[in-house]
């Protein structure tokens, strides 16, 4: 139950009738009714199809390192000998300045102008694997209730813990390669992912309601495409340095580049 009173209070007391929010609470009803941890509810009634535009405007832009990118630093796997390669050292993925000074592991996403649309989530997984003792990707994004398959390319024992204050929290075994275990999320958060055996496997899932979210690669772009006419807020989040947003004002058809600028 405590899911639902969780899913309520985020949506609002005036606002619990919205499509939107209806179809958050219907699924932390099916987990506190005992439903399946790996097979996601159905979209409700009404939702808009994974995929399917709604408009041909578009955000995109880059967000950039402002100051002297930090130095990356090798991470100390020595206590797993089986982790530890010489010569291939892994260095922390906190902060990862590319060369030309954008920034990495940067989330983006609309935060509100959408309305009370309600988008079903991909049929496909998204996946992180565990693979040379480290989670990869060290940020994924997903739509709510799109399933998540974890699985381990390792010979050694992980486990994958899920902390989140919203959603239902876990914490499996992963027993050498090949195991692969299915979970999702099904309200908007950022959720932090550990491995409890190997203190700096660290990882973040990062839960959007609807589609119109991107991740920052090597080039430091981000993109949001199909988008009606309207006015949004987009907001960056990164994990060291926090969130930054921008107000926006599309016509139909408009192609707006933003910059997101973060430092020490």
């Amino acid at each position: 139950m405590t899911s639902i009173r969780q899913t309520i209070r985020s949506c609002g007391v005036t606002s619990i009738l919205k499509a939107s929010c209806l179809a958050s609470i219907l699924a932390a009803v099916i987990w506190g009714c005992g439903g399946s941890l790996s097979e996601a509810p159905p979209p409700p009634p009404g939702a808009i199809p994974a995929g399917e535009a709604i408009g041909s405007a578009s955000i995109g832009g880059r967000v950039s390192f402002r100051g002297t990118p930090p130095e990356r630093k090798p991470v100390n796997m020595t206590g797993e000998p089986s982790c530890a390669r010489p010569g291939h050292g892994n260095l922390s993925e906190e902060v990862i300045v590319n060369a030309d000074g954008t920034l990495r592991n940067t989330f983006v996403r609309v935060v509100s102008g959408l309305g009370d649309r309600v988008f079903a989530p991909p049929a496909e997984p998204a996946e992180m694997n565990q693979a040379g003792c480290v989670f990869a990707p060290h940020l994924l994004a997903v739509q709510s209730n799109q399933v998540i398959e974890f699985k381990s390319s390792d010979e050694i024992l992980h486990n994958v813990r899920a902390e989140a204050e919203s959603n239902r929290t876990f914490n499996v075994s992963m027993p050498g390669h090949g195991r692969t275990v299915r979970r999702f999320f099904s309200i908007p958060e950022m959720v932090t992912i550990r491995c409890d055996l190997h203190l700096w496997m660290r990882a973040t899932i990062a839960v959007s309601g609807h589609p119109f979210f991107d991740v920052t690669g090597e080039d430091g772009r981000f993109d949001l495409t199909g988008l009606p006419a309207g006015t949004y807020d987009v907001e960056a989040w990164h994990e060291k340095y926090g969130t930054a947003r921008e107000t926006i004002t599309l016509g139909e058809g408009e192609q707006v580049e933003l910059e997101f600028e973060f430092g020490e």
